[in-house]
């Protein structure tokens, strides 16, 4: 009958049923399509919100970054940062082959790897510049590139070390960038020309691609590939917008605390109060006592910028009235004359 529930026997029997073919599964109504299958154990990640911090960072990684390059090179050279992209390391790969330059390269004590990829023609234009040749100069034609699929020739020794010299630049800029979001040192390990020899992380891991765009007297891309387990512990500081106060200016500390120093504020010491009716305050002539609601050895509580901050004893010196404060500031005064209205102030010497 409907609405009748199946006991365990029945359910086991429907089920025997079905696996043998004598019962076939009704299909459901107005299905939407095929069933997808869905891999929990899988470690690709879907990453859809933007990363404008991540931006903010590459931005000042490709700043410096063009302005060490362009003093090592004396040449007039330019680099922009390209928005952060993800992708599969599987799909990364394919930027492997030769001639790009890969360069390995750690990023401090975590043991997690990154990879520089520069396209092909670049790492030698770099290379020219910085041994002096001015063949990369803007009015003189470019040199050319090598085809994609044609082998990479291998560096020199003198060659490893000045490109490992330029790269130390890109992970100083890293370093510097890096340093308000995550403590990275990055360091330049080594440079692969086989590409099954730059494999830092599975195929289904994803990266974090960052682009670099060198412009002027030396053209090419730089491709940054960073391991998302790498920045995943940042994920949310990365995907807020950037934080300005983050950077610290040293001068603009000290003129800012110079300026804080210079101000003046009022301090007042209060001897006492004391209550009367209007009648009695327009009876006061010169000579009149008033009585004041503390007693001779009460502190007296200092006020800065109408908060109570100190308590003090009143003294006498070089024929003036001061205030000698006490050991230190208090965080709230009581005193018994609190209810009670100020009629008269003493300003601390």
């Amino acid at each position: 009958m409907p609405g009748e529930l199946l006991n365990s026997d029945e359910i086991n029997a429907l089920m025997t049923a079905i696996q043998d073919g004598r019962v076939e599964p009704e299909a459901v109504p107005n299905s939407r399509g095929a069933a997808t299958t869905y891999d929990l154990t899988s470690q690709d990640r879907v990453i859809h919100r933007q990363m404008p911090t991540l931006d903010a960072i590459n931005e000042q990684i490709a700043t410096i970054f063009g302005m060490g390059i362009a003093g090592r090179t004396r040449l007039a050279v330019r680099v922009t940062s390209g928005p952060a992209s993800m992708l599969r390391f599987a799909d990364f790969n394919s930027l492997l082959a030769p001639p790009a330059t890969v360069t390995v390269m750690s990023l401090g004590k975590g043991g997690s790897h990154a990879l520089l990829v520069l396209e092909p023609g670049l790492a030698d234009a770099m290379i020219a510049a910085a041994l002096g040749d001015r063949r990369g100069r803007s009015d003189e034609p470019p040199a050319p590139v090598p085809a994609q699929g044609d082998p990479r020739r291998d560096f020199t020794m003198v060659e490893r070390n000045v490109l490992r010299r330029l790269m130390g630049v890109f992970t100083d800029a890293m370093t510097t960038a890096w340093a308000p979001v995550l403590p990275f040192k990055p360091e330049v390990l080594r440079f692969e020309a086989d590409p099954r020899l730059a494999v830092i992380a599975p195929n289904t891991e994803t990266a974090v691609l960052c682009s670099f765009e060198v412009e002027g007297a030396i053209h090419g891309v730089i491709q940054l590939a960073l391991p998302y387990t790498a920045i995943e512990q940042v994920r949310k500081a990365l995907m807020s917008p950037p934080m300005l106060h983050t950077v610290s200016d040293k001068g603009f500390a000290s003129a800012l605390r110079q300026e804080i120093n210079q101000v003046e504020v009022d301090v007042v010491a209060i001897l006492g109060k004391s209550s009367m009716t209007v009648d009695e305050l327009l009876d006061l002539e010169v000579g009149h006592v008033l009585m004041l609601g503390t007693s001779e050895g009460t502190p007296l509580p200092v006020f800065v910028q109408g908060r109570p901050k100190f308590t003090g004893q009143p003294k006498v010196v070089g024929g003036a009235i001061a205030l000698e404060l006490d050991a230190g500031p208090v965080a709230e005064l009581r005193r018994p004359f609190d209810t009670a209205p100020a009629d008269l102030k003493f300003k601390a010497a």
